[in-house]
């Protein structure tokens, strides 16, 4: 997990940002079109298959920005992750502090992967900036506005949008819908978590070298491949550490998305 949590100041500029860019270039449709932004702003881009290069790369030079996106073999600009990619370096381009120290002398061409595990300001910006730009505040806070915190909202949001389940989780959690947090597991290691700013816990029992905890939904998928399609219920021990027994039996929703091809589980967790 990253460990610079951006300013809430910082925060509504970059979502303020990001929605009139939204608003402006692709009107009222709900599928905002990153490239559709880069081509009115005149941003050219490439896109080829750079293998495990990197997911997006913003490059300045002779006074202008390029941004390469990375198209792997099943991939096409309208795909969630290429979009999210495409949108994180419009954030780059279009965020006045990060545009202006791209274009100093000596800079080099900015690469970034799209895993979450980002430590750096620059890094987790641009990723809030992208979940902005594809779903606005206004129009999510209409979406929600009254309706339960469930996994049948996020897939939801996540088809409406055309984005990815992370991508619509991270809108609501800026949005502070309800406090809830998301790990993900690769291999049986926990590979980074989020939470919400007023989420009980945030000290996960991580097993030798980071493993899942055992006795959890995401548990069971690595320990004997076990699969849930249906929310399951778990205590609060079963999940994180705890300073006081009265916290042993305090009820908790995971909720599991697996993700075969690279052996992942993402857990999203809540309480009533």
């Amino acid at each position: 997990m990253g460990t610079y949590d951006i300013p809430r100041q910082r925060m509504e500029e970059i979502s303020d940002l990001a929605e009139y860019l939204a608003e402006k270039y692709c009107g009222s449709s709900p599928v905002i079109v990153p490239q559709q932004i880069a081509e009115a702003s005149e941003i050219k881009f490439t896109t080829g298959n750079y293998k495990n290069a990197f997911d997006g790369l913003t490059r300045y030079r002779n006074n202008k920005f390029r941004i390469f996106i990375n198209l792997r073999e099943t991939d096409n600009l309208f795909t969630p992750r290429v979009r999210f990619s495409f949108g994180h370096e419009l954030g780059h381009c279009k965020m006045d502090w990060h545009r202006n120290a791209m274009m100093q002398p000596g800079v080099r061409p900015h690469a970034s992967f799209l895993d979450y595990c980002f430590d750096s300001e620059e890094e987790r910006e641009a990723e809030f900036f992208s979940s902005c730009l594809l779903l606005p505040e206004s129009r999510v806070r209409k979406d929600i506005f009254r309706k339960p915190f469930e996994y049948r909202l996020v897939d939801e949001l996540r088809l409406k949008y055309n984005v990815s389940i992370t991508a619509v989780l991270l809108r609501l959690m800026a949005l502070d819908m309800r406090p809830f947090m998301i790990v993900c597991t690769r291999n049986g290691k926990i590979a980074w978590q989020r939470c919400s700013h007023d989420f009980p816990f945030y000290r996960i029992m991580r097993g030798l070298n980071d493993a899942v905890p055992v006795d959890t939904a995401a548990g069971e998928y690595f320990a004997d491949g076990s699969k849930y399609s249906k929310t399951q219920d778990v205590f609060a021990e079963d999940w994180f550490q705890l300073y006081s027994a009265e916290d042993r039996r305090r009820k908790f929703h995971e909720h599991c998305v697996y993700y075969e091809p690279l052996n992942q589980v993402m857990s999203i967790l809540w309480e009533d």
